[in-house]
């Protein structure tokens, strides 16, 4: 919050609030987006990666069984 601000005037005035919502994630700037965007990005490529490795680990070799031998 900012600090209480205190107005005086020498004769009748007319003060004016004005409130902001503010909420942080829509504060961004544009780096700042870019660099969470980037971050979100390579966790989905790590887990991706991760997925392949675990589907090529469970399949063995990669090559299917020979039929009739």
């Amino acid at each position: 919050m900012e600090p209480q601000q205190i107005i005086q005037c020498d004769s009748a005035c007319t003060v004016t609030v004005v409130h902001e919502l503010s909420l942080p994630p829509f504060q961004l700037t544009k780096e700042e987006g870019a660099q969470i965007a980037l971050a979100i990005g390579a966790v989905w490529i790590v887990g991706w990666a991760i997925r392949m490795l675990a589907r090529v680990l469970s399949t063995g070799d990669g090559n299917p069984p020979a039929e009739g031998n």
